[in-house]
Formats: structure tokens, sequence, C-alpha cells
């Protein structure tokens, strides 16, 4: 993939592997991953340590790209990619991780998630387990807000607004994906 063309990736080595599982539709998370505007809301420490003004997301064919300035403290890169259907990547500094996003149920999700760092020594080892941590503690949070927002689908209370042009690229993208993919 030509997005990841400067990043050394064939460097990385898988180290760990992490499944994460939350009583929410598949959609509703992937639609969260794809957006920035929950942000401030839900992840307080990740917003602290990006220039949310400039986090941009952008749709592309096949795929979604999420960028943001990192601050001091940010462990990521400040680069997130997800591909059609259920995939992701994120970067960290000496590595990254991808995830599935796996429909168990109508209303069950199972994510898993592997990571990779350049680095493997056993000198690393507490850098790479706290990457790991921080990683799985934004997912978490997260998996949180879905599980909210699919209570609030299934009570039937919910109705469908517009989406924002400037935060809601890349639901729109996914949801053009999913109704092509069922003939909608």
């Amino acid at each position: 993939m030509g997005e990841l063309a400067d990043e050394p990736i064939e460097t990385y080595l898988a180290t760990n592997s992490e499944t994460v599982n939350f009583e929410s539709n598949w959609k509703i998370y992937t639609a969260n991953f794809v957006e920035g505007y929950h942000i401030p809301g839900v992840h307080p420490k990740f917003f602290a340590a990006i220039n949310f003004e400039d986090f941009k997301t952008t749709a592309h064919r096949g795929f979604i790209r999420m960028t943001a300035p990192p601050r001091q403290g940010l462990f990521y890169r400040g680069k997130w990619l997800w591909m059609w259907p259920n995939w992701t990547l994120s970067l960290f500094e000496g590595g990254m991780n991808t995830s599935r996003i796996n429909p168990i149920s109508r209303d069950r999700t199972e994510q898993i998630y592997h990571f990779y760092f350049a680095d493997t020594s056993v000198a690393r080892e507490a850098e790479r387990a706290d990457t790991i941590a921080r990683n799985i503690a934004v997912v978490r949070e997260d998996c949180g807000i879905c599980v909210s927002t699919h209570q609030n689908y299934t009570s039937g209370g919910y109705r469908a607004g517009p989406l924002s042009p400037r935060h809601e690229q890349g639901v729109h993208y996914f949801q053009q994906r999913v109704r092509k993919s069922l003939s909608l």
C-alpha cells in the first residue's frame, strides 16, 4: 500500500495479541473508529496529546486515513488507517498495531489486536507493555461509548440526522460501502 511506503513495517516483529469483546454491533465500532469528533468527550488523555484542531479524516479508495499532529505524551504517531471491511492500523514510535473488527452476532463484537515492534529486546519489554496497555485503554474507552450507542439504537429512540462534512467523512464512506455491499 503506497500509504505505508515510507514506514519501515518490514522491520517490525509480531510480539503480542490482545482480544477485546463487547456488546455492540461491529458497524457502531467502525463508525466510531473512522471519525474523530468523539475524542474530546471519550478520550481526555488522547485529546490532550494531539492538536485536535488539525485532526483530519479523509476517505480514499478502499481505506480511510485519520491524522492529527501529536503533542508531548502521545504514544501514537498521529496516523490511523481503516480498510474495508474491518481492518485497522495504528502507528506508534517503533511499531504499530493492527486489528480486525469481527462481528460475533448482531449485538456483539470481537476485536483482535496484533502488536508489532522494531525492537523486541528484553531491555525494552516494559516499554512495549506500556504501549500495549495504553493502546488497549483507548480501545476500552471506545468500547464503552459503543455499548451505550448500541443501547440507544436498539431502544428505538434514535433518529439519524445529517452527517458532518468536516467530522464524518469517514462515517459517510463506511456507510456507503455497507449499503453497496448489501445492494441497498
